[in-house]
């Protein structure tokens, strides 16, 4: 059986206040994000829910993202945020798969929060700047992880 018939058709992203804040971001002209895709927003508020450790379980979800949408790098942090978070390979293999995207959702549903006060926090200083480094950071080390595991 191939593994991606075990993968669910779309990306949840939590209903209500969450789910308006993903909206705004690409829609509001002064975001950075203005014109992204969900998918785009949905992977920087992931990085930045990891690397906070905050992650927090979806109380009422929608797919809003389709699986099919997701890049080979796209999969790649989700897998190393699955072992990373597991301490094991296994949520890459079998019937365990979805649960490597219920835990991508959840740091993405803890992390959406802080991604939304970045970008419209009234403190000063370049946007573009204050997000990139830190979540360049989070790839670097995730890809890193994933390589020597």
């Amino acid at each position: 059986m191939s593994q991606f018939k075990l993968y669910p058709r779309d990306i949840a992203i939590e209903v209500g206040d969450r789910h308006k804040k993903f909206e705004h971001l690409i829609e509001e002209v002064s975001s950075p994000f203005y014109g992204k895709t969900m998918k785009q927003v949905f992977m920087f508020a992931l990085g930045i829910g990891f690397k906070n450790n905050k992650k927090e379980p979806l109380k009422k979800k929608t797919g809003s993202i389709p699986v099919r949408s997701l890049t080979d790098t796209d999969l790649t942090i989700l897998k190393a945020i699955a072992i990373a978070h597991t301490k094991t390979v296994d949520t890459l293999f079998g019937e365990n798969i979805p649960s490597m995207f219920s835990i991508a959702e959840e740091y993405a549903n803890g992390g959406i929060d802080m991604l939304y006060y970045q970008v419209f926090n009234p403190e000063p200083g370049d946007i573009d700047k204050k997000i990139e480094q830190p979540l360049r950071e989070i790839v670097n080390n995730l890809l890193t992880e994933l390589k020597t595991q």
